[in-house]
């Protein structure tokens, strides 16, 4: 195994950066609509409750990040918890899994946008795009970040447009206040629980961010003011952006768009849908780079502790970073974004990734017992890990419920 180390060459606000650009993706771009079609007016308050639903989760990785800052993310906290090779190997794999298959997906997405400005073959697409991204991956962590934290200002700027373009739409708020209160109906709540469930895939991604722990200075007090800072300043503008939603359309107009944001400014002018547009087409290349990043330093930490072949263990001399894991991740999705329509795998992904928050939560209880106090760790109460194991249980349950039984 090389001698060589990841450089740590990530400092906080490059973090907190490509922390929220991890998880803002293209979630609220695309999702809020699908949302209102169950929340309605309360919306807002869904969105509020998928918090409340990840945090605790998102506690629990803060938690195992400062204890074990190593890449690999979760195939290291579940190794150090339960010291079964094979049941890392599972976790390991079905995170590299879920990342080709969603990034996959993704970019047969992409394809889609870049047609709204030009018509340019779909393989030509996807080809450019994973090798410009693989290549500034390989590059170098700092040029991945940087490329990261730009994109990720184009996306907030967009949400930043969309709240100063349309947010004279909360001018009407003291007089529909009454709207945004939920009676205690249980066919409202169950929306508002539908709205919530949806919305809980607007917040994932800062499961990624620990994977990088190896390249972030001093990752025990950065990685979890990253992961809690990100998830807060999403919640406040999701929240901000749906109210204004909610007051400028109407739940039927919202629920059919597939282009939300764009509806929104639709009403403020021709021009700025075209512009949401294509903040929204950058917001893509955004999650594709992301998981390239994340999917080569999970296998990198899974060669570390012999769970992958040993190539992926190499690190480039100059660059110090998983060249070959780099290249096997990015083939993998070029492969499969010219050749299937994954979009029904890629709805496996969402049950892979709660499956894996499960073991997450276990595996911090199971090390609160082993070391109850590890040095120059923040440490939460036990009731996080517990209450981030059984939110997750609800979830998976109740989207298999809604699979078989709705």
């Amino acid at each position: 195994m090389s001698k060589l180390k990841l450089k740590r060459s990530l400092n906080f606000p490059l973090l907190l950066f490509y922390s929220t650009g991890t998880i803002l993706g293209l979630g609220i771009y695309v999702i809020l609509g699908k949302i209102v079609g169950h929340a309605g007016m309360f919306t807002p308050l869904a969105f509020i409750v998928s918090f409340i639903l990840v945090i605790f989760t998102a506690l629990s990785y803060s938690e195992l990040s400062a204890r074990i800052p190593k890449s690999g993310g979760a195939v290291n906290y579940v190794d150090s918890a339960f010291k079964k090779p094979i049941l890392s190997k599972i976790i390991g794999w079905l995170l590299v899994a879920s990342a080709i298959i969603s990034t996959a997906t993704v970019l047969n997405g992409y394809v889609g946008y870049v047609h709204e400005f030009a018509n340019i073959a779909p393989w030509i697409i996807i080809s450019v795009v994973i090798f410009v991204l693989s290549a500034i991956a390989i590059w170098g962590i700092s040029q991945s970040a940087a490329t990261i934290t730009t994109i990720t200002i184009i996306e907030l700027l967009g949400i930043f447009l969309v709240i100063f373009i349309a947010g004279d739409n909360l001018s009407q708020l003291p007089a529909r206040i009454s709207e945004f209160s939920p009676t205690f109906d249980l066919g409202v709540w169950r929306g508002i629980l539908m709205g919530a469930f949806l919305g809980f895939f607007t917040f994932i991604g800062f499961e990624d961010v620990v994977n990088v722990a190896e390249e972030t200075k001093n990752p025990q007090r950065n990685m979890p003011r990253a992961i809690i800072g990100s998830l807060l300043i999403l919640t406040i503008l999701y929240v901000i952006v749906s109210v204004i939603a909610v007051l400028g359309l109407s739940v039927e107009e919202l629920k059919t768009s597939d282009a939300p944001l764009a509806d929104i400014l639709a009403k403020k002018g021709p021009s700025y849908p075209l512009i949401i547009s294509a903040i929204g087409l950058i917001a893509i290349i955004n999650g594709v780079m992301v998981q390239i990043v994340m999917n080569a330093r999970v296998l990198y930490g899974m060669a570390q502790r012999k769970l992958a072949p040993k190539i992926f263990g190499k690190l480039n001399t100059k660059t110090r970073t998983p060249i070959w894991a780099t290249i096997f991740s990015s083939f993998i999705i070029l492969i499969l974004a010219l050749t299937f329509n994954l979009e029904s795998l890629a709805n496996a992904t969402n049950y892979i990734l709660l499956t894996v928050f499960i073991f997450i939560n276990l595996s911090l209880i199971v090390l609160k017992k082993k070391n109850p106090k590890p040095q120059g760790v923040k440490r939460y109460s036990v009731l996080v890990p517990i209450l981030g194991f059984v939110f997750t249980l609800f979830i998976l349950f109740f989207q298999l419920y809604t699979v078989f039984f709705s």
